[in-house]
């Protein structure tokens, strides 16, 4: 579902759900008149007080994973960013060649990272090879980097840190292509939200109209949680997603990788 629009995905989610719940609502109480009297509310009232409270909390958990997740994408790509700026700024220990080569190497990570890896995990596929063949050749830049100083042995060391914390949060960042809310989850979830809204639509109360809007509340607020879980379980895919503005801000910085 995450590849659909937001809009077709909140209609599959909210609207859908509660106007089947209306419909069968009206049809309960015009099949069963009993269901007016208010005989069988004690005994659902306890069940559905069980059944609730359990349910929200695997919605809840499930939201609040789905979220902290869609922000620690947004922080490693921030991290990542952060990495590239460390290694271009300390490069001006090195002699001019060597300075511009990891200027370059900036430039075309961050360019690639943008043009070619981004719309590769909103297809779903982990990783670039134009982006590994940058950082191996980052990797050999970065080991013939002349040593005649002190200071250039410092900052050779500073500058490998640097590279493996980009390396790093580059791996953080394709994990999330593949991580998600198991399939067992929302099966769990769907099976709950069906289970919670039929135990409501059991009460008894005179007012079909007043039944009616209760009932199908509840399905639109768990329709609207449902939704937001789904539309940010993968940080990188669909139209709520995490975007390369902090390595676009490199870019802009230190300027674009020749065409």
């Amino acid at each position: 579902m995450t590849g659909l629009p937001i809009w077709l995905s909140g209609v599959l989610l909210i609207v859908v759900p509660s106007a089947v719940v209306v419909a069968l609502q009206i049809g309960l109480r015009r099949r069963w008149p009993a269901l007016h009297e208010s005989d069988q509310n004690e005994v659902a009232g306890f069940i559905i007080a069980v059944v609730g409270v359990i349910y929200a909390v695997l919605l809840g958990f499930v939201v609040i994973v789905s979220w902290e997740n869609f922000s620690h994408a947004e922080q490693v790509v921030g991290d990542e960013a952060s990495a590239l700026r460390t290694i271009y700024r300390d490069s001006g220990a090195f002699p001019v060649p060597a300075r511009e080569e990891l200027h370059d190497a900036v430039r075309r990570y961050a360019g690639a990272v943008i043009d070619s890896e981004w719309p590769a995990m909103a297809r779903g596929e982990p990783g670039s090879p134009e982006v590994t063949r940058i950082i191996d050749e980052t990797s050999q830049t970065l080991a013939n980097l002349p040593l005649d100083t002190p200071g250039q042995q410092q900052y050779r060391g500073i500058e490998a840190d640097r590279f493996n914390d980009l390396v790093t949060a580059r791996s953080q960042r394709l994990d999330f292509v593949e991580q998600g809310v198991p399939t067992v989850l929302w099966i769990a979830l769907v099976v709950g939200a069906v289970v919670t809204v039929g135990f409501t639509m059991l009460f008894g109360m005179r007012s079909t109209l007043l039944h009616t809007l209760m009932t199908a509340s509840l399905t639109a607020l768990i329709g609207v949680l449902l939704f937001v879980a789904v539309t940010i379980d993968h940080p990188f895919a669909g139209d709520v997603a995490v975007d390369p503005a902090p390595l676009e801000r490199v870019l802009s910085d230190f300027g674009a990788p020749p065409p």
